[in-house]
């Protein structure tokens, strides 16, 4: 009968600071020679930092900031890892018998799916069923090895999209954006003070007591949530480090049938494929939880936690501020608000790593995946950087806005001039930032009226372009000429520069 142990297999692969690549298991991983992970898919590598970060925050996470702190500048041992690491090792076992990683307790009945059913790109059953498989085709991935099992199951389970009738969606919800810490971009950190960035404290109140299904539920039956009691997992009912291993996905795979080959990700030979698994719907419905590597905002009705998900734009600086700093739209991730806190040196040279599938319902559009740069400036309470950030960016939106309805006005919507924008304006807005937190309060105002120009210039332009590039015109038509008079009139009545006018009185320079 196969089994493997994820905390003792070397199966995580990671790359060396000289270039060599090989396999590690978890506690290796405070190899101060690892550079990073190497991981062949994005999506994957995104999963395995919060893997491992999570194995840390489970079993290692230290009381105060000190002692996050001490290990920071002391290091730690892989003995302490081994040690620590043992305590969810029943949770850590992979294979048929249960209970098993991120797995089904009880045993599922019901039709065998491919393989390929793990990766979100797949395309699902009603799309099999009605031969619509025209871009990413069925039987793209037959087989996989344990290794690349393990970590689909675990993408799946963190990313979990709507799935159909009772298939529930991850416990942020289907494709949240995750924000992890990062150093400074281009310096030799280890790994392990990667991950490390990400691991919060937790008080003694917090803290496991039994490393049990209140951790990890595939310990014991699935709480599943049928009609009509329809049951849902509140965070009051489980330990919070369930954040880091929720399952909704009811998955058993089968171990039954395992075949010798390459596997159809890696590329590795194994004698171990696996390519098929059984699945139920009806599992774990998560609700009210917050993830401390999500930024959220709050619905306006119920007040009800909802995780940042990816959108077609990708991530983009209008979406900046709130992933680095909560604003009034958006909490950033609790990681973020700790890490302003910490007494290390040269915070300013640390950066927010972004990343996150954008769904249509069941279907991956994109993978995003993005760094945003952070400045310690904006938690000062005496400071007015985050406002005038905050007013940058609402004009942005405002601009856009206008630009829209000019376009609109002379047929000439698209739906690439959002996308555009928000790329084309970009380099420019970071200068803007960059400017901001350098320059002396009593200058920041005229920066703001450099990048109302910016935006004026920019629309402009794009609108000249839209409505007056056609060759084969002779005449240019009245409606265009005022729809231009018209976009730079409103641009001029932005409720926004109202506001700057009163900041830039005298009185408050």
């Amino acid at each position: 009968m196969f089994s493997l142990s994820i905390l003792d297999e070397k199966w995580i692969p990671v790359i060396y600071f000289d270039g060599c690549i090989s396999k590690i298991k978890p506690s290796q991983l405070v190899d101060e020679t690892i550079s990073d992970l190497a991981y062949f898919r994005p999506d994957f590598r995104g999963a395995a930092y919060q893997f491992l970060i999570g194995l840390l925050q489970t079993t290692f996470s230290p009381g105060d900031n000190d002692e996050w702190l001490s290990y920071w500048y002391g290091g730690i041992s892989q003995s302490q890892l081994d040690e620590a690491f043992k305590q969810a090792k029943p949770a850590m076992q992979f294979g048929k018998k249960k209970p098993a990683f991120m797995q089904d307790f009880t045993p599922l009945n019901g039709n065998k799916v491919p393989i390929s059913g793990l990766l979100v790109e797949a395309p699902g059953e009603n799309t099999l069923k009605k031969n619509t498989d025209h871009f990413i085709k069925r039987d793209f991935v037959k087989a996989i090895c344990p290794h690349c099992a393990v970590m689909a199951l675990f993408s799946l389970q963190t990313n979990a999209p709507s799935g159909g009738q009772g298939h529930r969606v991850s416990l942020r919800g289907g494709g949240p954006i995750t924000t992890l810490m990062m150093p400074e971009l281009n310096t030799l950190t280890p790994l392990w003070k990667k991950l490390w960035l990400n691991v919060i404290p937790i008080d003694d109140d917090k803290k496991i007591q039994n490393y049990d299904e209140t951790v990890f539920p595939w310990l014991n039956k699935t709480i599943t949530s049928e009609p009509p009691k329809n049951l849902s997992v509140f965070p009051e009912q489980a330990n919070c480090c369930q954040a880091f291993w929720g399952m909704p996905r009811r998955i058993e795979l089968d171990f039954d049938n395992m075949t010798q080959g390459s596997c159809d990700l890696c590329g590795e030979n194994s004698s171990k494929l696996i390519s098929h698994y059984k699945t139920k719907n009806y599992g774990i419905q998560y609700q009210n939880w917050r993830h401390p590597l999500s930024p959220y905002r709050y619905d306006s009705r119920t007040g009800t936690p909802i995780a940042i998900k990816g959108q077609p734009e990708g991530l983009i600086y209008r979406d900046w501020l709130g992933m680095v700093k909560t604003n009034n739209e958006i909490q950033s991730a609790q990681v973020v608000a700790i890490h302003y806190y910490r007494t290390l040196k040269s915070l300013e040279n640390y950066h927010l790593w972004c990343f996150g599938y954008d769904f249509d319902n069941m279907k991956a559009r994109s993978w995003y995946e993005r760094t945003f740069p952070i400045y310690p400036l904006l938690t000062d309470a005496d400071s007015d950087i985050k406002e005038l950030i905050e007013l940058a960016i609402e004009f942005s939106k405002n601009a856009l806005l206008l630009l829209r309805k000019a376009l609109i006005s002379i047929n000439k919507q698209s739906s690439s001039v959002d996308i555009a924008y928000w790329k084309e304006t970009e380099i420019p807005f970071y200068q803007l930032l960059k400017q901001l937190t350098k320059d002396k309060p009593n200058s920041r105002i005229h920066l703001l009226l450099k990048w109302m120009n910016i935006l004026l210039k920019y629309i402009t332009q794009v609108y000249d372009k839209a409505a007056f590039s056609d060759p084969d015109q002779q005449i240019i038509s009245s409606q265009k000429i005022n729809a231009r008079e018209k976009l730079l009139n409103d641009f001029n009545k932005l409720r926004n520069i109202k506001k700057l006018k009163i900041i830039n009185r005298p009185d408050c320079i």
